[in-house]
């Protein structure tokens, strides 16, 4: 998307090393137009940000590749907001140290200033996974954009059931908008391009860091009226992302687990701090006031119960595949655990299990265990 003159001033003066939220809102005080503060004198700029940053203003065209920037936003279709546009997120503008700009691809809209985070592991259980799309689907549903963070496990599971429901959902990253992380997700981020937004206060073509996703977590929190964990350990960015929440004024959500397991230990964590113990999407729209009535949606979503299998009589499936179903745990079985139940070979539970999961029966995860949708 071309950038007009305007936003590519505040490219420029953004791309310069050093030149924060603070120091920017200083600069445009004194000028009143990023225009006027590329075009200020050295000496003017002086009286602000001091002689170093002084001359990095003077001279931004050596420090600042705005033309490359301009060229890959025109390339991949992107898009640039800035703090004083009208687009941009009036929760996100709300907190401490708001970035500068945000690049873009799909749409932000008026429906995303009723936002939900949802965050966790991401090496989540089938039941954490089951919770995630149920929360994000029941959230679009009525209405509410889920924002996460486009990560395996939790994050992808809440975008995935916002989409299900027909709904709007926002992935914040932790590189570039063309940038795909992790590379599995390059279809779920094009669906969510096409029914929502992905942003990032990083410029085109950042690559993923351990020291961005700090920053992505803010965005995550900050652009969300609240956040709800689901599944995660003591020691997970989930944690992070929930006291940015709570910095922010913002409430915390979590899911409870089973006792004694890792990724149940973030949640209750939370729980015991404080934090609001959800089991229905009902919890968080009542605590945050927002809208209960359905909206319409693209599709017409089918919304299971929390910890409810698949019913082992489902039409679908034949008599064989209604025993194996029976046998598969609500928190995932493996293949070898059900063709034992089964008392049948482990081949053909596993052909079973492929014609279950082609019907949407069951999902397949990492090690052949299988879990009912």
């Amino acid at each position: 998307m071309p950038v007009d003159d305007a936003h590519r001033d505040w490219l420029a003066l953004t791309l310069v090393p050093g030149i924060g939220t603070a120091l920017f809102i200083r600069l445009l005080a004194r000028f009143h137009s990023a225009e006027n503060v590329l075009r200020a004198s050295r000496g003017a700029l002086e009286e602000v940000v001091g002689p170093v940053l002084a001359e990095r203003i003077a001279q931004y065209a050596d420090v600042a590749d705005v033309s490359g920037q301009e060229r890959a936003l025109e390339k991949h279709g992107a898009g640039l907001v800035t703090l004083e546009d009208p687009e941009y997120p009036l929760l996100l503008a709300e907190i401490y140290d708001p970035p500068l700009v945000l690049f873009t691809r799909g749409a932000l809209t008026e429906a995303d200033q009723c936002c939900v985070a949802i965050v966790g592991t991401r090496r989540a259980t089938p039941y954490g996974i089951r919770m995630a799309e149920r929360f994000g689907r029941e959230l679009a549903h009525r209405g509410v954009t889920v924002v996460s963070g486009m990560a395996a496990g939790i994050d992808a599971a809440a975008h995935r059931g916002a989409l299900e429901a027909g709904g709007r959902t926002i992935a914040v990253l932790g590189n570039g908008v063309d940038v795909v992380y992790p590379p599995q997700h390059a279809e779920l981020m094009q669906e969510i391009i096409a029914h929502g937004c992905v942003l990032s206060q990083f410029p085109m073509g950042t690559e993923p860091s351990r020291g961005h996703f700090p920053y992505r977590n803010r965005l995550i929190s900050g652009l969300s009226q609240g956040t709800l964990v689901v599944e995660a350990p003591i020691k997970s960015g989930a944690l992070i992302t929930a006291r940015h929440a709570a910095d922010q004024g913002r409430e915390v959500f979590a899911v409870p687990g089973q006792v004694g397991v890792k990724n149940s230990e973030g949640p209750h964590s939370l729980i015991r701090d404080g934090a609001k113990l959800a089991e229905t999407v009902e919890d968080i729209l009542v605590e945050l006031e927002l809208p209960v009535q359905k909206t319409p949606a693209r599709t017409e979503p089918q919304l299971a119960p929390p910890d409810k299998a698949v019913s082992a009589d489902a039409p679908a499936a034949s008599g064989r595949e209604r025993a194996i179903l029976a046998a598969v745990a609500p928190e995932g079985s493996f293949v070898d655990e059900i063709a034992a139940a089964c008392r049948i070979p482990v081949s053909e539970a596993l052909s079973s299990l492929t014609v279950l999961e082609l019907k949407g029966l069951v999902r397949q995860f990492s090690g052949k265990r299988f879990a009912p949708r």
